[in-house]
């Protein structure tokens, strides 16, 4: 039996990631939010337990942050970070009532008018090292062309199919079950580390366990897997590290196709 695990956001959605600097307001259109994390000595990537985009938008413009997650009982999720150096959730939140709601008025209604009001995740990046937001962020996405076909392309070929994301639970719901994939086979709020465990824990009941990702959030788990596959579908510049990981490359995900044969690998390198 194999199983292929695959990242969510730039691997199998086209995600568009919108971020407000708090500082000065500036937007930023298509970022990497790794890359805006990996610029800071010890920066972290915290996203709400669930999308909220609506009610986001419905709240008051100069409510803070803070304020926000306390009226609704919101709690946020460290999904990536640069430096292991533990650090408290807690505080990180009370540091974002400098952060008011205007800003992520302005993520989502930049994210409606590029592709809908299709919302999957919301947080900020905080510099853990400084003890303040730098970054609201939004994103949204679409599958790419040609995934649907994918995954009952693998499914006929007796693969089991699995996600380990960092995005939230509701942000995946639309996408998993437009694709057939159980919620059991979900995996999410998923960090580097426990993208590996993930790997770790699947290779003690299948032959072969296959990960699939696109960020530097998936090198630990490419470490872990059989084979890896890197895609660069979604044009954002890679830590160098990751292709050193990666057993194939390819430029779309549904390449996959050319290089997956049912218990065979043809190398692409």
């Amino acid at each position: 039996m194999n199983a292929i695990v695959f990242d969510k956001s730039g691997t199998v959605v086209d995600t568009l990631r919108v971020a407000c600097d708090v500082a000065t307001h500036e937007m930023m259109v298509n970022v990497s939010s790794t890359a805006l994390v990996d610029r800071m000595v010890h920066g972290a990537l915290l996203i709400l337990e669930n999308s909220e985009g609506e009610r986001l938008l419905a709240s008051d413009d100069e409510m803070n942050f803070l304020e926000f997650c306390k009226r609704h009982a919101l709690w946020l999720r460290c999904v990536y970070t640069n430096n292991p150096a533990p650090f408290s959730l807690s505080d990180a939140l009370s540091h974002c009532d400098t952060i008011t709601l205007k800003c992520f008025r302005r993520t989502l209604k930049t994210i409606e008018d590029e592709i809908g009001g299709v919302y999957t995740n919301n947080g900020v990046i905080y510099d853990v090292a400084h003890k303040a937001p730098r970054y609201v962020l939004s994103t949204g996405g679409r599958l790419f062309p040609g995934v649907t076909d994918l995954f009952s392309y693998l499914s006929k070929s007796g693969w089991d199919i699995f996600f380990a994301t960092g995005d939230s639970y509701e942000g995946m719901r639309e996408f998993t079950h437009r694709l057939g994939v159980p919620s059991e086979n979900v995996f999410c709020f998923q960090t580097e580390e426990k993208k590996a465990h993930a790997v770790r824990t699947l290779k003690q009941h299948y032959d072969r366990v296959v990960m699939v990702g696109n960020d530097s959030n998936d090198r630990a788990a490419f470490r872990e897997a059989d084979a890896s596959v890197l895609v660069l579908q979604d044009g954002h510049e890679k830590h160098p590290e990751i292709y050193l990981e990666a057993t194939h490359i390819i430029e779309n995900v549904i390449d996959l196709k050319d290089i997956l044969d049912v218990g065979e690998w043809k190398s692409v390198r």
